[in-house]
């Protein structure tokens, strides 16, 4: 309730500096008659209600959902466009209430930046509510993987996700008595009732795919009775359900899967954005490019920029361009170096790779080297947001279900990249990637992109 009280109050500043702008700082560019305040003082009331309704429908107050910043001030930019182009449709229908569209323009960047400073304030707030202890759930973790301890790893790091990782329980015996990231392993599974008491547990998340799901029950039911709430990462099945349909076949109910959501229209739209939104970062970005060509040609022999093979949409073979970070002809010394990946799965990753040069090392750090891929997207071989184009010596080892993360073009960026990047293990790279192709939206693709931002700046699992 504080809140809405606090954004009535910010949206209803933002229109009264709104109009101060309008026709003072922007008359002399937009000459118009002056229009007397009180004219907008008395639709003004309306208007806040009309677009505190609108951030209610778009999900802006739905405490059930588990957001971060990066997610609120996602949701925040569009409840504010939205709100915004109701209500030109409501003056464009209403044509007896006259009201400037330079004052609903200026207005709703103002509210953004009110909205969003208040809820970066509010931030700071919970994070030092939280460093005291208050309104921080105490979180056991079932499955001490490496899911389990990626999971550990962003909560300890981040205290405004509201919780704080206790223990794990794993039944792993080479686990027992060990920790991640300072979080002990207590035990197995048949201490849960013994943990959830001693530690005043608040909260299970299960992080593993390994138990069967009898077993997953009986500990929900567990939850139930000690009121202490759960969640559990997804598998295969979960991420898919959105696309599960029951029918009877002689009075048998037979599950069919339908095809993925990402096709006519959506595909369209994805594509239309992917590339207006290249074309103009390719031009704005056009001076650091060629400041980046400079440093890379001082820095080291070999070409400015990178083409690599990687495999993209159904899996067609395409260039992907990159500035070259690494000294020429290091792929051929990929076989001696092979056995040092610190990565799982089909991917070859090292932190302190003896390839990289001095600048491609900075490249690297602030995903500069990635900007050339915006060409990519341009010409259609990728899009701004996707799963991780794979090289084919890795699509070579993959399994039937791996391949499913090719049925959409590759992005710059994704969720695996937002969500830990070289942290994750592959599996758990390919059921993110999954999960984006089953639940795509042009929503999620903002967020994504929302989310990049910091994950750039604070080099967060890269090497």
């Amino acid at each position: 309730m504080v809140k809405i009280i606090l954004d009535a109050g910010f949206v209803y500043l933002s229109f009264v500096f709104a109009y101060y702008i309008r026709f003072t700082l922007q008359a002399g560019i937009f000459p118009n008659e002056t229009v007397r305040f009180r004219n907008y003082f008395e639709t003004l009331i309306l208007i806040v209600v009309l677009w505190l309704a609108v951030f209610k429908l778009i999900g802006l107050y739905d405490e059930k959902k588990s957001q971060d910043i990066i997610d609120e001030l996602a949701v925040l930019l569009m409840s504010v466009l939205t709100a915004a182009f109701a209500l030109f449709g409501f003056l464009f229908l209403y044509r007896g209430l006259w009201f400037s569209r330079l004052v609903i323009i200026d207005a709703a960047v103002l509210s953004f930046i009110f909205l969003a400073l208040e809820r970066i304030l509010a931030l700071f707030f919970k994070r030092w509510l939280s460093g005291l202890g208050v309104g921080s759930k105490r979180i056991l973790i079932i499955g001490a993987e490496e899911i389990g301890q990626t999971l550990a790893l962003k909560l300890k790091m981040d205290r405004t996700l509201g919780g704080a990782p206790i223990c794990f329980l794993d039944d792993d015996p080479e686990k027992k008595d060990k920790s991640f990231h300072c979080v002990p392993v207590v035990g197995g599974l048949s201490r849960i009732n013994e943990i959830i008491k001693d530690k005043r547990i608040d909260e299970i998340i299960f992080a593993t795919t390994e138990l069967p799901y009898q077993k997953i029950l009986d500990v929900i039911t567990e939850c139930e009775v000690l009121s202490v709430s759960f969640k559990i990462v997804p598998g295969i099945l979960e991420i898919i359900a959105s696309r599960v349909n029951i029918e009877e076949v002689g009075g048998i109910p037979l599950i069919t899967i339908t095809e993925i959501g990402l096709t006519g229209y959506k595909a369209f739209l994805k594509r239309l954005l992917d590339f207006i939104s290249s074309s103009l970062l390719l031009l704005f970005l056009s001076p650091i490019f060629l400041i980046v060509m400079i440093l890379v040609r001082l820095d080291s022999k070999g070409p400015i920029f990178f083409a690599q093979d990687r495999v993209g949409k159904d899996g067609r073979i395409f260039k992907m361009y990159k500035f070259r970070s690494m000294v020429e002809g290091a792929d051929e010394l990929i076989p001696q170096l092979e056995k040092l990946s610190e990565t799982e799965g089909h991917i070859f990753k090292i932190k302190e790779d003896p390839r990289i040069t001095q600048i491609g090392k900075w490249l690297r750090r602030l995903s500069v080297d990635e900007w050339p891929q915006l060409y990519n997207v341009f010409i259609g071989d990728m899009s701004l947001v996707g799963p991780r184009p794979p090289l084919p010596r890795e699509v070579e080892k993959y399994s039937p279900w791996h391949k499913k993360r090719l049925r959409i073009a590759p992005g710059i960026t994704g969720l695996w990249q937002v969500s830990g990047r070289s942290l994750l293990p592959f599996e758990d790279m390919v059921r993110l990637d999954i999960y984006y192709i089953e639940n795509w939206s042009l929503w999620l693709d903002v967020k994504i992109l929302f989310r990049t931002i910091p994950v750039v700046f604070t080099a967060s699992g890269a090497y």
